[in-house]
């Protein structure tokens, strides 16, 4: 690792030499004094950031994307966050894709980064790390972008103007009563002028001051910027910066549970008969006032395996299922949507005091048939239960911190807008009175639709009012006329989804959740960019913008490019694959497809696992039964358990290329209420699907992806435009409220007929 002073040093000697990987134009470097622009010393291959600190997010995505107007060049690299100095397997495996070699240079901030690949390190806080990073990476700065550094209020906008820095080709500077040093650096880089974010008061010599102190000022500033650099506007960002902020606990109290369970029963005509023990254990959990969070993990370890071989699919499973004192659902989990012989639930209780009931259910066998079920379960296991409840001082409660500060990398990478604002989170200050009594949200209890309804009316109003702001500079027109895309970078929580009604009666899940009000009536085309964590998004979101570096060009005229799978699945899922599928797979080969139909004795996880049918194709549509947890298969057969696509198994997979993953089925797209690790749509982006069409809901026979297809296969559109035009003209519910993509809106396959797009880049004037 090299310090600071070394890389200066360093750089001093070689010049001006630099490599270049993977960016959209060939970069020119120019010399000192050539034009008013900054000129930049070296260009790194990849940029490393961490997530502990979320305005580091704001300094990488300045490194990581910018634009030359003035010699008509722009520079696009990819951005990563990184935790406790490790990348995530699928960081890794996007490295291991895009680089050329392990001399290839990653710039590391912040944090220490445990890797193979050569790198070039500056260390150290937010503010630091910004004046050490203009210092190493450009020789002159006529302007700066000074921004705040602390407060809540202080990082929303930072957000905003972020892409400012990107679309002007300047360094971001933090201040934080280090006026000398930011003045020490302004002297040495021919600093003249400064973008000055928030409502403060910064003395620098020979600097003038640009003042942006509000978030309607930067607005502007950015609207103005990108008409002048790239004539128009097609993407605009949603964030909420209050996902930075870690909910504020003040008491935890940890209880743990320990059973063995035994239990012998059999399963005959879809009666269970126990002939030995019970398979069920009940703990009861106190949840004091006030707000709180709940957390259980449980284990299950199975001692014999007198039916089965120890080589055999065939796992132990835990169901889990928590209700508050009135005997109402308040949390649902089970190992097939977590991890083989492990689960996990949480809920958020608001003024909800009461003995709570756990009930955990165990099953080890086989359990199978369609009309009527049949099976066996042969227990004996101990259980293991660990129970945490933490005190909250506000509700606040985040499901996938920090995507925000991924929200100005992206955004400048499409040339748009960042919106973004805190009051927009379900779980804000109101959120304690809305939900006196409840230890659920509203995915379990109607009586919050109406708050959370509000949330995202307000919400809408917002980007209405952005809309106008288009309009004042020009931009709204080419807008919408455009591809109009909308990226929605934060979970259910920050960024609510609508729910419609009426509930389905015979599930917990309650209402039809929707992200149908942002689209504006179908005007614009709406995803959600979501994933496990932080750090899945930053590598969907590379994989997005570097997707023909990693896919490369076609080999065959049958190979991963061309190839589209269809998977149906049984209990009468047979009748789409017959009425859509089969006629569909064969239409498409006039566009240059090789399709494959699987279903039935073809759709089990073993078959499609040593077929390749969900790893190995560009395109795969799954159309049947399902749940947010699993893709069911073999319900004809012995056991339905063993042969699902679960979470527990699909995490794992490794695709070969990013892969786009159509379903026609109930519930695979539901997250809200969930932890993300829990929902088999996010499973898949996780293992390295790039976009994921699901449901959050049931649907019902209208769920026919026909004309999404057309839009993606022969009208060359994006993921978020195809499913705006799918939703143009096919209104049926429930379908058309619970259908949502989830990745970057403007993702856009490659096909044979028309090959790759440029990802929603934009063109410099």
């Amino acid at each position: 690792m090299k310090t600071l002073f070394a890389l200066l040093l360093s750089y001093l000697l070689i010049g001006t030499g630099f490599s270049i990987h993977g960016g959209s134009t060939d970069f020119l470097l120019t010399q000192p004094g050539e034009h008013l622009s900054s000129c930049r010393l070296i260009i790194p291959d990849v940029v490393i950031v961490p997530e502990d600190d979320p305005y580091f997010g704001i300094i990488g995505s300045s490194i990581a994307c910018w634009y030359d107007n003035e010699t008509n060049t722009s520079m696009l690299v990819p951005l990563l966050i990184q935790r406790n100095g490790n990348l995530s397997d699928a960081q890794q495996r996007f490295l291991g894709s895009y680089l050329p070699s392990v001399n290839s240079s990653l710039l590391v901030l912040g944090n220490h980064l445990n890797t193979i690949y050569a790198t070039e390190e500056i260390l150290g806080t937010a503010p630091i790390v910004a004046i050490g990073l203009a210092t190493q990476m450009f020789s002159s700065a006529p302007t700066i972008l000074l921004l705040p550094y602390g407060t809540e209020n202080e990082y929303t906008l930072d957000i905003l103007a972020a892409p400012l820095a990107s679309y002007l080709h300047i360094p971001i500077l933090f201040y934080q009563n280090n006026e000398a040093e930011i003045q020490t650096l302004c002297t040495q880089l021919h600093t003249s002028s400064a973008y000055l974010v928030g409502n403060v008061t910064v003395h620098l010599t020979n600097v003038s001051m640009i003042p942006l102190a509000t978030a309607q000022e930067i607005t502007d500033m950015m609207l103005s910027t990108i008409r002048d650099h790239f004539g128009t506007i097609n993407y605009i960002t949603m964030t909420n910066p209050a996902d930075a902020k870690p909910p504020t606990v003040i008491n935890v109290t940890t209880s743990t549970f320990s059973n063995h369970i035994t239990n012998k029963k059999i399963i005959v005509a879809s009666r269970e008969i126990n002939l030995n023990g019970t398979d069920t254990k009940e703990y009861s959990l106190a949840v004091p006032n006030g707000m709180n969070r709940v957390q259980i993990t449980g284990e299950i370890f199975q001692k014999q395996v007198p039916l089965f071989e120890r080589r055999s699919s065939i796992v132990p499973l835990l169901f889990m299922t928590l209700t508050d004192p009135q005997g109402r659902i308040v949390a649902y989990a089970n190992s097939m949507g977590y991890d083989i012989g492990k689960t996990y639930l949480e809920t958020l209780t608001c003024n909800a005091s009461g003995n709570y009931k756990l009930q955990v259910k165990a099953f080890y066998g086989i359990k199978g048939g369609w009309f009527l079920q049949r099976g066996v379960s042969l227990v004996n296991a101990d259980i293991a239960i660990i129970a945490t409840v933490s005190s909250l001082a506000q509700p606040h409660l985040p499901s996938i911190p920090k995507l925000s500060m991924l929200a100005p990398y992206v955004t400048a990478a499409h040339g748009g807008l960042v919106i973004a604002n805190t009051s927009w989170e379900l779980t804000g200050a109101s959120y304690r009175d809305a939900a006196q009594g409840s230890g659920s949200g509203p995915w379990y209890n109607e009586s919050l639709f109406h708050f959370t309804n509000e949330k995202v009316n307000a919400t809408v109003r917002n980007l209405n009012s952005t809309l106008q702001s288009l309009a004042k500079h020009g931009l709204f027109a080419g807008y919408l006329a455009g591809p109009a895309w909308l990226a929605i970078l934060a979970d259910t929580t920050m960024i609510p989804m609508y729910y419609y009604g009426p509930s389905d009666v015979d599930i917990p899940d309650r209402g039809l959740p929707s992200d149908n009000p942002y689209s504006l009536n179908q005007t614009l085309s709406v995803g959600r960019l979501i994933g496990w964590d932080v750090q899945d998004v930053s590598v969907l979101i590379v994989r997005t913008f570097f997707y023909e570096t990693i896919c490369g060009q076609p080999d065959n005229q049958s190979g991963w490019h061309q190839r589209f799978n269809f998977v149906f699945g049984q209990g009468f899922g047979e009748t789409g694959g017959i009425f859509h599928q089969i006629p569909y797979s064969k239409e498409i080969r006039a566009y240059g497809f090789s399709t494959r139909v699987y279903g039935d004795l073809l759709d089990s996880r073993q078959m499609t696992d040593l077929l390749h049918v969900y790893t190995g194709a560009n395109y795969v549509e799954y159309l049947g039964h399902g749940d947010w947890f699993w893709i069911p298969a073999s319900w004809y057969g012995f056991d339905v358990y063993s042969k699902a696509v679960d979470v527990a198994h699909a995490k794992d997979w490794v695709f070969a290329k990013p892969t786009l993953f159509l379903t026609s089925a109930c519930l695979l797209g539901r997250t809200d209420g969930l932890p993300p690790q829990m929902n088999i749509g996010l499973a898949m982006l996780h293992a390295g699907c790039n976009g994921f069409v699901g449901a959050t809901r049931e649907t019902g026979e209208e769920s026919g992806l026909t004309v999404l297809e057309n839009h993606l296969i022969i009208d060359d559109w994006s993921i978020g435009e195809a499913l705006r035009g799918e939703k143009q003209v096919d209104a049926v519910p429930p379908t058309f409220f619970v259908r949502v993509v989830y990745g970057d809106p403007a993702f856009n396959p490659f096909e044979p007929q028309h090959g790759f797009s440029n990802q929603g880049r934009p063109t410099l004037k």
